[in-house]
């Protein structure tokens, strides 16, 4: 793997991306090295990029919005903001807001975000799938298209671990999200070789309903 030390450009255009853009991709890393790291340990640690979850994904489970008062499917408001980890340092402070928007988890395991953060004129809506590993819980793997002043930069992978609370109309957790060099030339469009940033932090969302 190849990452970049702090102070190269591809840094700065790192954290445009990841406060500017963000509708992140999950897969973290902790600064120059690879660990991987079971999602239970999320709050400690970023999960390498490419590794597989503590549930890896497999076939997806289908859950109706009528079979649970706990299930992911249906639309939320979410937000996303920074915290560290002890085993991986962010590139801005905790706190800060990465994104926020609106989610739409759907039945056939697929999952669509619009971000409010980043300008609809640089990508504003990102795609992921989703599996659901217990009682209330749900892992995530989401892809973005990072576009800077209308220039294609890179996929931005954002991985993610949330719980629907016994309401069934919130829902908090751990994303991890890497943000890649990539280059629009055929056959490179999605490289993941080449770290720019990583960032952690807590996921939550509030479900929309009729009232």
């Amino acid at each position: 793997m190849k990452t970049k030390p702090a102070g190269n450009s591809r840094i700065t255009l790192a954290t445009l991306l990841l406060t500017g853009v963000a509708t992140l991709g999950l897969s973290g890393t902790s600064h120059a090295g690879c660990v991987a790291a079971k999602w239970s340990a999320a709050p400690q640690a970023a999960p390498a990029p490419g590794a597989a979850m503590s549930n890896a994904l497999g076939n997806f489970i289908k859950v109706s919005d009528r079979d649970s008062g706990r299930t992911i499917v249906g639309l939320w408001k979410f937000q996303m903001i920074s915290k560290s980890t002890p085993t991986h340092a962010n590139p801005m402070p905790d706190g800060t807001l990465i994104d926020f928007g609106t989610a739409a988890w759907h039945a056939d395991g697929t999952e669509l975000q619009t971000s409010g953060i980043r300008n609809p004129s640089d990508g504003d809506v990102c795609q992921g799938v989703w599996q659901r590993v217990g009682d209330g819980t749900f892992v995530l793997n989401h892809y973005a298209l990072a576009w800077t002043n209308g220039t294609y930069t890179g996929p931005v992978n954002i991985r993610a671990r949330v719980t629907v609370d016994r309401s069934g109309n919130h829902y908090s957790g751990w994303f991890a999200t890497v943000v890649y060099l990539a280059s629009p030339v055929a056959g490179h469009e999605f490289d993941q070789n080449t770290v720019l940033a990583s960032i952690t932090g807590s996921f939550t969302a509030t479900r929309v309903t009729l009232q």
